[in-house]
């Protein structure tokens, strides 16, 4: 049950060593965060005088948790959490810029099973030169927020 509990806390916004843009310095929860490199495989296509290109924004900028609950009652544990991550593109890039994007996550879990029962993502705010690329992609990256925190539920609970 721990394991699950441990999960849930640093994958209520699992979004994946980093460097922290912010002076302040990361909390245990955020650093896992971090560790788990969540802007590693992001890509963006940019458009400039008629040449299209593809940008990595793959470095992580910074990550910030600005609240996490946690309540277990019986078998069901949940957690919902509201947290800003934040992705930029090499210095060595083409064109530099980056996003941030403020999500909403609530997750249920059946600590019987270790089974997700109930999952809500929602990005409620995005910012950057390539915000708006993220918000309209909400759908598919909410998705794969979610198949992570099921694959990571997974693999914490064969312990």
């Amino acid at each position: 049950m721990w394991n699950c509990l441990g999960l849930l806390a640093a994958g209520a916004f699992l979004l994946q060593p980093c460097s922290f843009a912010n002076a302040q310095a990361p909390n245990a929860l955020e650093r896992a965060i971090g560790d788990a490199q969540p802007c590693r495989s992001l890509k963006a296509k940019v458009s400039k005088f008629g040449i299209s290109v593809e940008v990595g924004i793959d470095e992580l900028d910074a990550v910030k948790i600005e609240n996490l609950e946690l309540s277990v009652n019986g078998d069901t544990a949940e957690a919902s959490a509201r947290g800003t991550l934040a992705c930029k593109t090499s210095a060595e890039a083409l064109v530099e810029g980056g996003f941030s994007a403020t999500a909403a996550v609530r997750l249920k879990v059946d600590l019987a099973t270790c089974k997700m029962t109930d999952t809500s993502i929602e990005i409620v705010k995005t910012g950057g030169r390539f915000g708006d690329i993220v918000k309209g992609l909400e759908t598919e990256i909410s998705g794969a927020l979610r198949r992570s925190l099921e694959k990571n539920l997974a693999k914490l609970c064969e312990k």
